[in-house]
């Protein structure tokens, strides 16, 4: 639990990232609990975000949800990153070619944030039914970069000093008996994947997912972001996985050659 936060601000930013957290939207008092603060004031506070647009209130349950504002709060800062509208029919090419999910993530505050993704299309008979389209997708969510392929071959191009700061600031928490939560182990598999060109978590954040990632370059030869394929462990494709690395480097090569990259955020 972070410390109690001391002004309205801290409160509402607080209060917007624990609702955002929470599937089904959190109560007053629920609220009120968490923040440790009087119900009073998360009235106040809850009741302004409403009015705003930045959460919305069910009737029937009482909870209250994030609302439409941030949404598109987070689509002008996604849009603003520059590089989507050229990496996206790249991500539907490997997603439809390997028949795996496809992403995109960049380090953002010692986590991974997923900035855009493709679902591998359906077969239907003999054709392809269409990827899930762009706001069904998981955009925006956070993941842990340790635990990630995504997160993993990110950390690997960090200077050793940026590293040991990720390191000393961030747990390896454990999430499946495959994560690798000695920070030893840790430098080790990164200074690997560094010189490989790619990483591997095979099941180390989620047990039925392995997933493969390989660095986004800019035009100064610094790493700005990651691209990565994932799906189930038993998928067909994984059998080949010499021709898989290299589809991916490829894909995330023509992304670095063909996209801008305006935005300064990575930490």
């Amino acid at each position: 639990m972070p410390p109690s936060p001391t002004n309205s601000l801290e409160r509402a930013l607080l209060l917007l990232d624990i609702v955002e957290k929470t599937p089904g939207g959190l109560r007053n008092a629920e609220i009120s609990r968490r923040l440790e603060i009087p119900r009073s004031s998360c009235s106040w506070i809850l009741a302004r975000l409403e009015r705003k647009g930045y959460l919305m209130r069910d009737e029937n349950t009482s909870r209250y949800k994030i609302g439409l504002k941030t949404v598109a709060l987070a689509h002008g800062a996604l849009r603003e990153l520059g590089f989507r509208a050229g990496a996206e029919p790249v991500l539907y090419r490997v997603a439809s070619q390997t028949g795996l999910a496809a992403g995109i993530g960049v380090l953002e505050a010692g986590h991974i944030l997923l900035v855009d993704r493709v679902e591998p299309p359906e077969r239907a008979g003999q054709g392809l039914v269409r990827a899930r389209p762009r706001d069904q997708r998981d955009i925006g969510r956070e993941l842990p970069a340790h635990t990630t392929a995504l997160g993993k071959v990110l950390l690997a191009h960090l200077s050793r000093e940026d590293l040991d700061c990720y390191l000393d600031e961030n747990a390896l928490t454990r999430k499946t008996p495959r994560t690798i939560v000695s920070r030893d182990d840790f430098v080790v598999e990164l200074r690997r994947i560094r010189q490989r060109g790619y990483a591997i978590a095979d099941a180390e954040h989620d047990a039925g997912v392995r997933a493969l990632a390989a660095p986004i370059f800019d035009f100064t030869g610094d790493v700005r972001a990651a691209l990565s394929l994932n799906g189930s462990p038993a998928a067909p494709v994984w059998r080949e996985l010499k021709t898989l690395v290299a589809l991916v480097i490829a894909a995330a090569s023509d992304i670095s050659g063909s996209t801008r990259f305006p935005w300064n955020g990575i930490s």
